[in-house]
């Protein structure tokens, strides 16, 4: 299996990924969130129009590619000493194959990397929704620690029920 961390840059490349939030979207919070709070959600923040403003607003986004197709993608941002990684999403049919553990290896090794200029960036933090066992398991076993919850009304009426979880960049640990 081939994989590749390929930068979102184009228009294209925004649609296959608001495509892709649609699809895995409905996969992740089926059961977990309304339909309607899905829907009100991939409009609000994965739309083509969202992503364009996330994007122009310094979040960076990147595709998860299997093989030449796109299995996921991540968009993180960066904070004072920490990335906060706000999506990390992979479609089903991808999952349970290391794909995530590959991610944080890829991102880990630009923090690290001195060409970059990160050094300052001493951990990865992120929300994950407290119904979502399945992502907290996964990033539990990534090495992340749940360090409070939080409630975040992203309005419409909606209300993220979330944990912060976070970990410290690990040197090799992939």
């Amino acid at each position: 299996m081939r994989f590749d961390v390929m930068p979102v840059a184009t228009e294209k490349q925004i649609l296959e990924v608001e495509e892709a939030a649609n699809h895995v979207w409905h996969n992740y919070y089926k059961g977990i969130l309304s339909e309607e709070q899905i829907s009100y959600m991939l409009q609000k923040f994965q739309s083509r129009e969202a992503l364009k403003k996330q994007i122009s607003e310094g979040c960076i986004y990147y595709m998860l590619m299997v093989d030449g197709d796109l299995a996921g993608y991540l968009c993180y941002s960066l904070e004072d000493d920490y990335v906060f990684l706000s999506r990390l999403y992979i479609k089903a049919e991808y999952r349970r194959q290391g794909l995530a553990r590959r991610t944080l290896a890829h991102l880990e090794a630009l923090f690290l990397s001195p060409e970059h200029g990160f050094q300052h960036i001493k951990k990865i933090r992120l929300n994950v929704e407290r119904k979502n066992s399945f992502a907290i398991n996964v990033y539990e076993h990534l090495g992340f620690k749940k360090i409070r919850p939080v409630n975040i009304d992203i309005g419409g009426g909606f209300i993220c029920e979330d944990y912060v979880m976070e970990r410290k960049i690990q040197h090799n640990i992939f």
